[in-house]
């Protein structure tokens, strides 16, 4: 499968807060960085499958993805995505993804957050 297609169906499971399947796209070792206003470094499955069930009260309920540029087994992946917490407050945040993938899995993913500004 090309990078571009893996990229995209880890994106469509996110949309889907599919966290099994978001899961199954990443190698045991991965290592998830996210940088907004603070630093969050995840190193292999375990950590993400625990800051993702972490994250249960939260629910994506929509993104776009504006660009997906793809060379090799690297893309990269930007967009708005729009969230709703348990409580029903609506949040909104531009992303731009970094995706390196390893034999069809997802080795290191690099996240830049920030929040939208009405």
């Amino acid at each position: 499968m090309a990078t571009k297609e893996i990229v995209s169906q880890v994106i469509d499971a996110f949309d889907d807060n599919d966290v099994e399947k978001i899961l199954s796209f990443f190698a045991d070792d991965v290592q998830w960085t996210m940088m907004g206003s603070s630093i969050t470094v995840m190193n292999g499955k375990n950590e993400v499958n625990q800051f993702l069930g972490g994250m249960e009260d939260v629910k994506m309920v929509s993104s776009t993805k504006d660009h997906i540029v793809a060379d090799g087994n690297i893309a990269a992946v930007d967009g708005l995505i729009q969230c709703k917490g348990k409580d029903g407050n609506e949040m909104a945040m531009y992303y731009a993804d970094f995706y390196e993938l390893e034999n069809d899995k997802v080795k290191k993913l690099t996240s830049y957050i920030v929040d939208k500004k009405e």
